[in-house]
């Protein structure tokens, strides 16, 4: 009798990881909504409930822009001076993994000052 519970049991535990998987991965936000990563998007994430876990999409032309995850310092003042993170495809899916903020900006000459920046709380 014990051998015909093991299979419904694995069942309900190859269930439940795949459950817990797919909680992990948190709501997907495109960033500038239909308007995408460009110039004027910062305060788009004002009045978002942006969560650990969450998706941030960046859609842009990669050929003349970029997203670059830096330090509050470099994010106020536009510049990437200090540890940062470069993406560069156009379509880039980055997960907020903890709580705190997160600081993102363009760092082709002109662009960070033109508004292609967002703060996120997560």
């Amino acid at each position: 009798m014990a051998r015909g519970t093991i299979v419904p049991t694995l069942l309900v535990f190859l269930l439940a990881v795949c459950c817990a998987t797919s909680v992990v991965h948190g709501k997907e936000w495109t960033v500038g909504d239909n308007k995408g990563w460009s110039f004027g998007v910062s305060g788009w994430e004002n009045g978002k409930r942006i969560q650990s876990g969450d998706v941030l999409v960046f859609k842009y032309n990669p050929s003349m822009h970029n997203v670059v995850q830096v330090g509050e310092a470099d994010y106020n003042s536009c510049t990437v001076s200090g540890p940062s993170r470069a993406y560069t495809s156009g379509n880039d899916h980055i997960q907020l993994a903890r709580g705190g903020k997160a600081f993102f900006l363009c760092s082709v000459p002109g662009h960070c000052q033109k508004g292609m920046k967002i703060a996120v709380t997560a």
